[in-house]
């Protein structure tokens, strides 16, 4: 699998590319929904954005392919929405941050220079971590 393209998230006044699926848990459970592989940088078919408000994860955009090509957006999952609280989502988001390290073409493994993991449970902000990535062995 080639690098993929990641979801986008504001946080702390900055807009970062992501290294985590937060909608995945959300479409496991939608067997009507047919995002379509788009290249080999988005295999799954869709790219969110995604914010943090008053401690609360929140789709706010997203840009998806179904079939004949055909682009979609945040209408197509959450009808007359304009953001949806993640409460489908409990786990660690990665903002890869700083320096490319080690580059891997695979999905979202490449290291980069630090992690910044925000941890969600039911789409609630827990807490947040930094990973330092330079001074462990690769």
């Amino acid at each position: 699998m080639t690098i993929q393209a990641g979801d986008i998230i504001s946080y702390n006044g900055e807009k970062n590319t992501i290294a985590t699926e937060p909608l995945k848990p959300y479409l496991e459970t939608r067997s009507d929904v047919g995002f379509i592989f788009k290249s080999t940088a988005l295999v799954r078919g869709y790219i969110g954005t995604w914010k943090i408000k008053n401690n609360k994860l929140y789709l706010v955009s997203l840009i998806g392919f179904i079939e004949k090509n055909n682009q979609v957006g945040l209408n197509y999952l959450f009808p007359n929405k304009t953001e949806v609280f993640a409460s489908w989502f409990s786990g660690d988001i990665r903002i890869p941050e700083g320096d490319l390290i080690q580059k891997i073409n695979l999905g979202y493994a490449s290291v980069f220079a630090r992690d910044r993991v925000l941890n969600f449970n039911k789409g609630l902000f827990i807490s947040e971590t930094v990973k330092d990535n330079i001074n462990q062995k690769i």
